[in-house]
């Protein structure tokens, strides 16, 4: 018997055992258990199109969940050509993350990049009750080749270090922040059903975090996490080595 069935919704697998595709999808996760009952790379296996045999799944909590559904989509739309590609002796390689190609508006990137420093700056002082973290006129810098090699060495030191930088502070700010909030009562098993997966997106903590916010109680209004997600559509990542510094990496 596949493992995943011991940890999943009747509902789920009502649906799953009608479906070839679906019913291959869960059976790749050979260590199925409580607490990861969901292949992490689930989302890789219905890349190009297949994530719509996921729609009466996610149908079971009502909008939120199509919406979740929505937003899965436009991501393997926006990644479709970096999925795959043609390595030497004519194979193909499989991405194991969803990543866009870089195609920068340098404009929409600043206003993106104002925008971050604003939500952060909000959740600091609305939610957090400390002091705002960014200065709203920080310099934006769009570094390249060994400039943003040299900021990466300088920014991991800092992280093995626990330097007093606002990229640490932000991270684990807002990190705090999100696990403090609770789920919706009717969309807590499908958040935590699918934690491991959303995560395995892009290796990134805070593009799961956009993605969940809204079937948490207690969010604000504007989602906090949709400025990195627009960086993210660029192949871009927001790095505060300073207050009054953003840095845009590719």
């Amino acid at each position: 018997m596949d493992k995943y069935r011991e940890y999943l919704p009747q509902s789920w697998l009502a649906f799953i055992d009608r479906d070839p595709v679906l019913a291959a999808a869960f059976s790749a996760h050979k260590y199925a258990c409580d607490s990861e009952p969901v292949a992490p790379f689930l989302f890789q296996d219905l890349r190009g199109g297949e994530m719509e045999r996921l729609r009466p799944i996610f149908a079971l909590y009502g909008q939120p969940g199509l919406n979740l559904l929505r937003q899965l989509q436009e991501i393997d739309t926006r990644t479709r050509d970096t999925a795959q590609t043609v390595i030497s002796g004519g194979q193909t390689a499989y991405a194991g993350y969803f990543f866009t190609r870089p195609e920068i508006d340098v404009q929409a990137a600043r206003e993106a990049a104002k925008d971050y420093i604003r939500a952060v700056n909000r959740i600091f002082e609305e939610e957090l009750e400390e002091p705002q973290l960014l200065d709203e006129d920080a310099e934006i810098e769009f570094p390249t080749g060994g400039e943003a090699a040299a900021i990466e060495e300088e920014l991991r030191q800092a992280w093995i270090h626990g330097a007093d930088i606002p990229e640490l502070d932000v991270r684990e700010g807002l990190g705090d922040w999100f696990m403090d909030l609770e789920y919706q009562e009717n969309l807590e098993e499908l958040a935590e059903l699918l934690s491991e997966p959303l995560y395995h997106i892009s290796n990134d903590y805070f593009l799961s975090y956009y993605l969940q916010l809204p079937l948490l109680n207690g969010a604000p209004g504007e989602n906090p996490f949709l400025p990195h997600y627009r960086l993210w559509c660029m192949g871009l990542s927001a790095r505060f080595p300073a207050r009054d510094r953003v840095v845009l990496l590719r």
